[in-house]
Order: C-alpha cells, then sequence, then structure tokens
C-alpha cells in the first residue's frame, strides 16, 4: 500500500512511502494503529543513532535541498515514546478534525467502518494547519 502525506499550506510535496498491510479484515482504526507502530519503530531507531558521528549522505543531501531543509540528526536523545499513548494521540487527532483520510480518493469518516485495500491501495493522510490571526 502506498502512503502518501501532505501538511496542508506548506510547498513542500507530498511524502511518499510503501508499506505492508496487515492481516485481517481493515478499518481505519486497525490502519492508523499499524502506521503509529510503523511511525514509533522508526523514531525508536532513529534515537538509537543519536549521539554517533554521522554523515549525510548524496541522497540525503538532495533529498533535504527538495524538502527545503537539511537537517542533521539531534546529538541528544529525545524522551521515550509509548505506543499505546502514540495511538490514541493519532486516533484522537482524527477525531478532532486534525488531519483527513482518504483511501484511494475516498474521504473516510469513521474509525470502526470496515475498509477495502488492496496491495496497490492509496492512502492518503491530510494534515490541516490553523490559518494565523483566525
Amino acid at each position: 500500500m502506498l502512503v502518501e502525506t501532505k501538511l496542508v499550506g506548506r510547498r513542500t510535496p507530498f511524502e511518499h512511502r510503501t508499506i505492508e498491510l496487515p492481516d485481517g479484515p481493515h478499518t481505519l482504526r486497525s490502519l492508523l494503529t499499524h502506521l503509529v507502530g510503523i511511525e514509533v519503530e522508526r523514531y525508536r531507531d532513529r534515537q538509537a543513532e543519536v549521539g554517533l558521528l554521522r554523515v549525510l549522505t548524496d541522497p540525503e543531501l538532495t533529498q533535504g535541498a527538495a524538502q527545503g531543509r537539511i537537517a542533521i540528526a539531534p546529538q541528544e536523545r529525545a524522551g521515550p515514546v509509548e505506543l499505546d499513548q502514540a495511538v490514541n494521540t493519532a486516533l484522537c487527532a482524527f477525531g478532532d478534525g486534525l488531519y483527513y483520510v482518504f483511501i484511494d480518493d475516498e474521504q473516510v469518516m469513521s474509525l470502526d467502518e470496515p475498509l477495502t485495500l488492496q496491495p496497490d491501495s492509496t492512502l492518503l493522510l491530510l494534515r490541516l494547519t490553523a490559518l494565523a490571526g483566525g
């Protein structure tokens, strides 16, 4: 499944990532839980590298330039992230309307409605930002 993320109001391009679909029936709740699990694991991997001498590669420099920001990993570890808390935050943010979810160009409005997903489905997470002065 292709996962795309976009922050509305920013000039940064869509971020694209391919993930494996989990087995079993799917709901938005289960899909978001799976995605948050992947992101928490990636975060923990990045934290394990903090403090090590790290040299940016040419592809990392190119990608950073395309996104408008070249960042070096932090030199101090951030606090730990609990998976249950991260999942709860993501689900609460969806309920609060902080981001929209589209699967194959159809907006998903319910966390618990059954979803029909294919290996080539596209999931779009569209994060909204508050208007300045509003």
